[in-house]
């Protein structure tokens, strides 16, 4: 005979019994729905890492619709590829360790073909549809791209091709054709490549155009001067007393370009590159004002990073008007500020994105609204273009730019084409270079290859 449980043993059994069952569901309740965002967003996460690797990514392409960035299928998985490496400092990387950048990064919502409709996403999910992401077409153009690149092999240093394309409202945008920047890197290489590059002191993840901080130097002269005609502070053939005065910077006694005529003009002090006379016009022009005008002051707006350190007022004026002291550019904001003397005065809004592609397939338009702000008057602005020396229907004003204390310089080209009429614009800065005729070669092919025939 078998001995009888007691009735309160029972219950207490069914109470554990209970207890345990309510313990699970919590459990189940809380990693399932109150963690459960949490553990979907760890990057360790399965799930996540496989439902990415199926994400198709939209293709990016050129003005030309040259495929800049693709998808490899390996094993159903989507692998991003890219045909042209040289277009890395605008395409940019898409990485499931290190992130995105560039376009891929400002792009990524239409790239991935993220629905800002929920149910979208769910019934895609429900009936196991790969997501599907929206094709970019930009403004960049391959061929001068790898020719911007190949240009300046293994230099360091930055280059910008704009072409100015005039709009209804008499305004300007300014559709970048290459940017090209060096050191740089193989976004077909990045994840086994990226700890390498992140310590390397050449920091070649670094978008010289558009982050890279230069002392502009005499680079900033035409647009000085521009200012100074336009507030009528000097007439270009207003008479210099000694053009040639020489300028010591960091013990270093600097003096013009190329040997101005005994009795110059402020025509000569720009066609000779002429650092003292600049000096001159400390107290009587605002260069505060004048970085504001030009767009030097601040981030051009643009779908890549351009955001950099804030210089300080400058404690010198006399050392800013040569483009020493405090002041700091980034190449592509000397772009701007060089386009806005080919717009007669207008500053461009940049473009780097053409159009985007919905869901439907068709091409949808992304330039830029054209902005009304004015740096100088178009007849300042002309009046400086046609001082500029012109040869081969180019206009160009090439300068070396004193870098530091240990007297090392960087080479600054600024290049229009055509000379009547801009069109093109372009600037290329190498570092740590002290010949103007390389930097000069540069950006002269570059113009050569957009010349209009």
């Amino acid at each position: 005979m078998k001995p009888e449980v007691p009735p309160g043993k029972i219950s207490q059994l069914l109470r554990v019994v209970l207890l345990a069952f309510l313990a699970v569901a919590v459990s189940l309740l809380f990693w399932s729905v109150i963690r459960a965002p949490a553990i979907l967003a760890r990057d360790d996460n399965p799930r996540r890492v496989e439902a990415e690797l199926r994400i198709q990514r939209g293709l990016i392409f050129d003005r030309d619709d040259v495929v800049l960035a693709e998808n490899r299928l390996e094993n159903g998985r989507s692998l991003r590829q890219y045909p042209l490496p040289a277009a890395s400092p605008v395409v940019g990387y898409y990485s499931l360790r290190h992130g995105t950048a560039g376009i891929e990064e400002s792009y990524d919502r239409p790239l991935r073909g993220d629905s800002d409709r929920a149910w979208q996403s769910q019934m895609a999910d429900l009936l196991h549809k790969p997501q599907i992401g929206s094709n970019v077409r930009l403004t960049l153009d391959a061929g001068l791209q790898a020719q911007a690149d190949s240009l300046l092999d293994d230099l360091a240093g930055a280059v910008l091709l704009l072409r100015l394309d005039p709009a209804a409202n008499g305004g300007e945008i300014g559709q970048i054709l290459a940017l090209a920047s060096h050191p740089g890197f193989d976004p077909n290489r990045l994840d086994e490549t990226f700890d390498d590059l992140s310590a390397d002191e050449l920091a070649p993840l670094l978008n010289r155009v558009t982050q890279g901080q230069y002392q502009p130097g005499l680079a900033l002269q035409p647009f000085i001067l521009a200012a100074a005609l336009d507030q009528e502070i000097i007439s270009l053939d207003d008479p210099v007393a000694h053009a040639n005065r020489p300028v010591i910077l960091h013990g270093v006694a600097t003096y013009c370009a190329t040997l101005p005529p005994t009795e110059a003009t402020w025509q000569d002090v720009l066609t000779h590159r002429c650092p003292g006379p600049m000096q001159d016009l400390a107290g009587k022009l605002d260069l505060t004002q004048v970085f504001t005008d030009f767009g030097l002051s601040q981030a051009p707006q643009l779908p890549l990073n351009t955001e950099t350190a804030v210089s300080p007022p400058p404690a010198n004026p006399a050392l800013a008007m040569i483009g020493q002291d405090t002041l700091i550019v980034t190449p592509l904001q000397v772009g701007v500020a060089w386009a806005a003397l080919a717009a007669n005065g207008r500053l461009p809004e940049l473009q780097i994105v053409n159009a985007l592609q919905n869901n439907r397939g068709n091409w949808v338009s992304s330039a830029p609204e054209t902005g009304t702000d004015t740096a100088v008057s178009a007849a300042a602005a002309q009046r400086v273009r046609q001082a500029l020396p012109a040869a081969d229907n180019t206009q160009a004003f090439s300068t070396l730019v004193l870098s530091g204390p240990g007297g090392s310089t960087n080479a600054w080209f600024l290049g229009l084409v055509p000379a009547e009429q801009p069109e093109y614009v372009v600037v290329v800065v190498v570092e740590n270079s002290g010949d103007l005729a390389e930097v000069e070669r540069i950006g002269g092919d570059l113009l050569t290859a957009v010349i209009p025939r």
